[in-house]
């Protein structure tokens, strides 16, 4: 018996896959499909800085006019120029705090607001500026550089303008004595300062109008270094510490209520953090080691920070 024997055609046929995109390639590319500012931010953002920058010029006008104790009207050019000598270091300071912010963000394809400063007819003119980051971090590397740049370079400048400042001051004399005064806090930075000028820290002065602008500088520094929520020092935090951090996120909050006893002003930032949330937002990539280059860096911000910091800001 003969068999026509046909061997059949095997045909293997395997899943044609392609690689499965990284999670951070997907996320890279959904916040680069929108990173240019739009005509109505880079419209709001100058109108905003404008009217800031008018607003800090006219309480610097009030501070130069009582500082020199001079009599001149608030619609006289001398009134407005001497008012530049606090509201230029002031905004210079802001500027380059949101400006770090910024920059560094654009540098990771980050999508993010240009900075909005906000007029304020207060004590000093302005309750500061703010950007608003519109695409998620993808490292905590990306994290920590954001967060870590506004405050290095917002000090970088408030130093000098503080130096300055303070050796523009003069000695209160018996003015201490007046119930008419606003005295504020001393940062342990102006302290130093003012042992270097006049040997002592024994001495009140009447700070110039730089000297203000150069005061709340480092406030500003301090209160954004706040190791808490999404406050720049939040996510310095974060980066370091991972979910860690919120250890001393409550810490903080803890002592925010104890220096509230001496302070009422730190029970209203300590109901705003608590409505923001204390904790620091999870992030995706929370396990990631941070390297020894920032940690210092870290080290460096906890440094700026206790120079910075004042315990009891304003007393009535």
């Amino acid at each position: 018996m003969d068999y026509n024997f046909q061997p059949h055609r095997i045909i293997e046929i395997y899943p044609i896959t392609e690689p499965e995109p990284e999670k951070k390639d997907i996320i890279s590319l959904l916040k680069k499909a929108n990173r240019k500012l739009t005509p109505k931010q880079k419209t709001l953002s100058f109108l905003l800085f404008t009217i800031t920058f008018i607003t800090t010029t006219f309480i610097g006008g009030v501070d130069y006019v009582s500082f020199y104790k001079l009599k001149l009207s608030i619609f006289g050019l001398k009134f407005w120029i001497g008012g530049l000598w606090y509201s230029i270091p002031l905004m210079t300071i802001l500027v380059f705090h949101e400006m770090g912010h910024f920059l560094t963000a654009t540098y990771y394809g980050i999508d993010c607001t240009p900075p909005y400063f906000i007029p304020a007819p207060t004590l000093i003119g302005t309750f500061g500026a703010f950007i608003k980051i519109k695409s998620p971090f993808l490292s905590k590397k990306e994290l920590f550089d954001v967060g870590i740049a506004g405050p290095l370079a917002g000090f970088i400048v408030a130093l000098p303008v503080l130096i300055i400042g303070v050796f523009l001051s003069k000695p209160a004399g018996n003015l201490t004595n007046s119930k008419d005064i606003i005295t504020f806090g001393e940062p342990l930075l102006y302290k130093v300062i003012v042992l270097l000028k006049y040997g002592t820290t024994k001495i009140d002065l009447i700070l110039h109008p730089t000297g203000f602008a150069g005061w709340i500088g480092l406030l500003v520094t301090a209160l954004n270094l706040l190791p808490v929520s999404q406050l720049d020092g939040g996510h310095i935090s974060y980066a370091v510490f991972g979910k860690k951090s919120f250890f001393i996120a409550y810490g903080l909050g803890f002592v925010l209520l104890i220096l509230s006893m001496f302070y009422s002003g730190w029970i209203v930032w300590l109901i705003l953090l608590i409505i923001l949330g204390l904790k620091h937002p999870r992030f995706f990539f929370e396990e990631e080691p941070l390297d020894k280059k920032r940690r210092i860096l870290a080290i460096v911000a906890l440094i700026i920070f206790i120079l910075s910091f004042i315990p009891i800001p304003v007393k009535f």
